[in-house]
């Protein structure tokens, strides 16, 4: 956790999050709960500014007119937030994301089970439990095209990048109401683990699972 606060310091988000799974793995394996509690914190904010940082880079809502090798794709992603549809997978969305951490891009991936014409997206998980949840589509002109900073005016009081994370937002919430209360202990920990897979920055997520950690002490 030293390492953590080092690179939270720094602002190095993505190194301060590596080195928080590492120790949330070791505090886990110890059975070591306020320990693992406390190390959710870190692991929370450096997540939180992950977010900000992606959403203040490239936008792209819809993939209809991008090539399905992803690895094709312009570099100018190098942050940002993409929503990959038909003809993409969820299987190209899960290789990306793991991409771009392995890249250490500050990049967003969602997928949307649909064709990017569709009046209604449905925002499905990649990782973690199956999870889905419907959105209103963003509006045409934002779709399946790069938005970038600066580069274009954008006049509505919703912005590509808001739409984004609002989508986020509501994936998050599905996952949460999916979770068991009652199962209480090890389970229940547990399974808002593997919910917290489906949006990683999920604040609320990450809250509960640190009141479960706490219980886990009594």
């Amino acid at each position: 956790m030293q390492a953590a606060s080092e690179a939270l310091r720094r602002m190095d988000y993505l190194a301060c999050e590596a080195h928080c799974l590492e120790a949330l793995g070791a505090a886990r394996e110890q059975k070591d709960w306020a320990y693992y509690a406390r190390v959710l914190l870190p692991l929370q904010e450096a997540r939180r500014q992950r977010r900000i940082i992606a959403a203040e880079g490239v936008i792209r809502l819809g993939s209809g007119y991008l090539p399905t090798d992803w690895h094709n794709w312009p570099e100018e992603y190098g942050a940002g937030c993409l929503v990959l549809t038909h003809p993409h997978t969820t299987r190209i969305a899960c290789a990306m994301q793991q991409e771009a951490r392995r890249q250490h891009r500050y990049v967003e991936v969602l997928f949307a089970d649909n064709a990017s014409p569709a009046d209604t997206w449905m925002i499905r998980s990649f990782a973690g439990p199956e999870v889905t949840c419907a959105m209103p589509a963003p509006p045409a002109k934002w779709r399946d095209q790069w938005w970038r900073p600066k580069s274009k005016t954008i006049k509505d009081s919703i912005t590509p990048a808001d739409w984004f994370l609002q989508a986020c937002e509501r994936l998050g919430d599905t996952a949460l109401a999916q979770v068991d209360a009652s199962q209480g202990g090890l389970a229940h920990l547990e399974t808002l683990e593997q919910s917290l897979a489906v949006v990683t920055d999920h604040e609320k997520l990450h809250q509960r699972l640190a009141d479960a950690a706490r219980a886990m002490r009594a």
